[in-house]
């Protein structure tokens, strides 16, 4: 098993980076928080804590800035239904505290509002994970920082969070709506994180 990785951050976009090991450079799958908490790091060498999925026809690797959300994605990966791209839709949909509130709360309301997670979902994470998860896991998001400036429909800001959107498993049109939908209503001056949560809000 990977358990961690460091190495010179080469790439990186809202739900994947690219980390060059030694001159290998290893594709890692990471969240939102994560995209985050790395913003300032590229071309500089990082280290992040890795979970290894494997599955008969592909291995990936999972990575996260802090060992707290990745023992939050084991346990999400434990309960029935939920495979690691609904885990890291999960992660980027609410901060960790939120959801280990919403569980601790038997909310499902807010849980439904999460991409991909249905009223069965919901209830399935109430039920296997409110013994695991204590009632604040963290103290603050993942990355927390000032904001990005965002740019117009066409421009870098908006480009990563549309791949983001569609990355979770949207169609490009309706998440670039939702996006636009966003911008319109709460201006530009948000940070990527902020954006595509509100956006994934819309869909």
């Amino acid at each position: 098993m990977i358990e961690r990785i460091e190495g010179k951050l080469v790439d990186r976009s809202p739900t994947f980076c690219i980390l060059d090991c030694h001159g290998v450079g290893y594709g890692v799958h990471i969240s939102l928080n994560t995209f985050e908490a790395l913003k300032e790091a590229d071309g500089q060498v990082v280290a992040l804590h890795t979970y290894l999925y494997v599955r008969e026809d592909a291995l990936q690797l999972y990575g996260f800035a802090r060992p707290e959300e990745k023992q939050i994605f084991q346990q999400l990966i434990s309960v029935s239904g939920v495979g690691p791209r609904l885990a890291l839709a999960i992660l980027s949909g609410v901060s960790p505290e939120e959801l280990s509130s919403a569980v601790q709360m038997e909310d499902v309301a807010l849980l439904t509002r999460i991409p991909g997670v249905g009223r069965k979902t919901a209830q399935r994470l109430i039920l296997e994970l409110k013994e695991k998860l204590p009632a604040a896991t963290m103290t603050g998001a993942v990355g927390a920082g000032g904001p990005i400036p965002a740019e117009n429909g066409d421009g870098t800001q908006m480009q990563d969070a549309l791949m983001a959107l569609v990355s979770l498993g949207y169609a490009q049109p309706e998440a670039r709506k939702a996006l636009q939908k966003v911008i319109h209503r709460d201006g530009k001056d948000l940070d990527l994180e902020t954006l595509i949560k509100l956006a994934l809000r819309e869909l």
